[in-house]
This record gives C-alpha cells, sequence and structure tokens, in this order.
C-alpha cells in the first residue's frame, strides 16, 4: 500500500492579509497525533490550535476558532506568534470563514484520510506541481479531469475544475455569502452565463 506524506487543503475563498483570496495549506503527518486532534475538535465544533512549524523565537499556528467572528460561522486561521513582548498579539496571516457544519463535514473528512498518510512529507505551505482552476484556485493535476470553454466565453478558460464547471463552486459562495476575490468571481459568472 503506498501512503500519501501529507495533505493539501485548498480553501476559496480565504483571506491572505486581509485581501480575498485562495490558501493552499500542506499538512504533513505527525504520526496522525496533531490531524486526528484538529480533525477531531472541527466535527465536535471546539477550538483547537496545532503547530504547523517551530523554529527558535517562533511558530506557526493553524487554529480552528468556532463561532468566530459569529455564531454558526468558524474560522480555520494560519497565526505566526513570536516570544517576547509583542508574543501575545495575534495577526491572522491567512484565515477562512465557514458554517460550522462544513467544518464539522471537513473533520470528518480529515478522520478519514489520517490512517492513509505515511511518516514523510515536504515542509509547510509548498504547492504541488500543478495548475491551479481559474474559478476556485483548486489544483488541477494532469490525471484530474478539467474543462476548457473556448468560443462560449469572451476569453478562453481553460483548467476548470468539474464543480466550477457545472456551477457547483459559485453556488456554494453565493450561498455561504462571502467575499470573494474579484478576479475569481469574474470567471465563475462568465462560465455560468456559458453554460446557460
Amino acid at each position: 500500500m503506498t501512503y500519501a506524506a501529507s495533505i493539501l487543503i485548498t480553501s476559496s475563498p480565504a483571506e491572505i492579509d486581509g485581501a480575498p483570496a485562495s490558501w493552499q495549506l500542506r499538512l504533513r503527518n505527525d504520526d496522525g497525533q496533531g490531524l486526528n486532534e484538529m480533525g477531531t475538535a472541527m466535527k465536535a465544533g471546539r477550538g483547537h490550535a496545532y503547530s504547523v512549524t517551530e523554529e527558535p523565537g517562533a511558530k506557526i499556528v493553524l487554529a480552528f476558532l468556532p463561532n468566530h467572528p459569529e455564531e454558526g460561522i468558524g474560522m480555520l486561521a494560519r497565526v505566526p506568534t513570536s516570544e517576547g513582548p509583542d508574543g501575545d498579539d495575534v495577526v491572522f496571516e491567512r484565515s477562512a470563514e465557514r458554517p460550522m457544519a462544513q467544518w464539522a463535514e471537513a473533520g470528518e473528512n480529515l478522520l478519514r484520510i489520517v490512517p492513509q498518510l505515511g511518516p514523510d512529507a515536504p515542509a509547510g505551505d509548498g504547492v504541488d506541481d500543478c495548475l491551479p482552476c481559474p474559478g476556485c484556485y483548486r489544483p488541477v493535476y494532469g490525471s484530474s479531469s478539467s474543462h476548457t470553454l473556448i468560443g462560449a466565453t469572451p476569453f478562453p478558460l481553460t483548467g476548470l475544475c468539474r464543480l466550477c464547471a457545472d456551477g457547483t463552486t459559485l453556488r456554494s459562495l453565493r450561498q455561504a455569502d462571502v467575499p470573494v476575490d474579484p478576479e475569481q468571481l469574474v470567471v465563475l459568472e462568465t462560465v455560468t452565463a456559458a453554460m446557460a
């Protein structure tokens, strides 16, 4: 049996330094302990922090914050911390907000995936050798099915993932009522208009 060394999560929409964007996060296997704890916390709807990287004097934490910023909404945030006088300041370097039910589902999926992970993984937030879908920024690998719209739109759209091509991504974003990167929104609306 071949084991994967890590999980690549793409959150779109998300915020990076306060601006709408896409966030690709690679979580390494640590014998399953941290990932299992995070999955269990997300499924149960309780807060949890998971150290992603640690260096002398600083570390980066992945924090799950239930019912933040409001009841029924949870946030996953990448938070750099440091030791010293300003070590208590919290800055959300990257974050993604979703309804708590979606976080619970993500926790269940994480708990299903963890047993399939191997012990070795590349470091940090590296992005795989793939192209991002222009509608949602999810990775589209050479082995993935992707869609191309030529002539049906004002500009050719290539490498669309199945969820963007069939309109699922735009419907989900509208239902969640979250801010979307303007370039991403143009692509998604163009695809929807072309498919109508």
